[in-house]
């Protein structure tokens, strides 16, 4: 899908963005996403003695909402330092650092995977979604999240947007897959289905991206993200400051009187191991 990168240095990239910025994506990003976090669980049924699997579990705070479902927990994430947070949020699971593209569990030892917003930053999603269907047990649910295109997403099509008219996206960072690749509904069926799952349904799920104040937006991006965060720090200085102007003016359009609360989504997708 998309133009050819080197998935090596596309990983490595990502694994240490997110390294970098753990903290700041534990206090921000990470509880924006944690909106879906009910549709996330529902969508493979997660109960009491549930044997589940969250892949790309950052600081665990979907792991945290498993285990008090009653559902018997296992997370993984590539960067260490998400894994030292969600080891900290969760005491006594087995939080395991590495790779979703090829996970350190036996065949078969799950009832349900997850994986939040974790897709779209793995160079292989194929192999991912692949290694999802191995370790579930025949019955077993698959669920996973991608933001919705910036064409139907406020958040997104606000920064991304902003970036486009002010400055560039031909920077000097890895290339990798297309960002918003499962914000389609189509892609998302035929990924699955590709690795065998049944009974697939796709929805949306709304979230809000919340700050105190527009300014307070253009501040913590580079802190909490780590593709947006680079993305602008690459910027030319005078682009650089014409995009945060036009971040901090749209932003503003979204003020109510509890603060801005910008508008979000991500797609949720879903299927059965035969």
């Amino acid at each position: 899908m998309g133009e050819e990168f080197d998935a090596p240095v596309f990983k490595a990239f990502e694994r240490e963005g997110y390294s970098r910025v753990a903290d700041g994506y534990a206090n921000k990003t990470a509880k924006v996403a944690a909106q879906a976090n009910e549709a996330v669980l529902d969508a493979v049924e997660a109960k009491a003695g549930t044997r589940l699997l969250d892949v790309a579990c950052g600081p665990g705070l979907l792991t945290a909402l498993a285990r008090e479902r009653g559902a018997e927990v296992a997370a993984l994430d590539f960067a260490p330092t998400m894994v030292a947070l969600a080891r900290e949020r969760n005491p006594g699971v087995e939080v395991v650092e590495g790779d979703a593209e090829s996970l350190p569990f036996e065949d078969g030892r799950f009832d349900a995977v997850t994986c939040n917003l974790g897709i779209l930053h793995f160079a292989a999603p194929e192999a991912a979604v692949a290694e999802a269907y191995r370790v579930l047990k025949p019955g077993g649910r698959y669920v996973f999240t991608c933001w919705t295109p910036p064409a139907v997403n406020p958040f997104m099509g606000l920064i991304l947007g902003s970036i486009q008219t002010h400055g560039t996206m031909n920077v000097d960072l890895p290339a990798g897959p297309p960002l918003f690749r499962f914000g389609d509904a189509d892609a998302c069926r035929a990924v699955l289905g590709e690795a065998g799952f049944t009974d697939l349904t796709v929805t949306e799920a709304p979230l809000v991206w919340p700050c105190a104040t527009p300014e307070e937006l253009v501040e913590e991006l580079p802190t909490s993200t780590a593709r947006l965060g680079p993305l602008l720090r690459a910027q030319s200085g005078a682009d650089r400051r014409r995009i945060e102007e036009a971040i901090t003016s749209g932003a503003r359009e979204f003020a109510t009187a509890e603060g801005v609360r910008i508008p979000s989504a991500v797609v949720v997708a879903s299927g059965r191991k035969p």
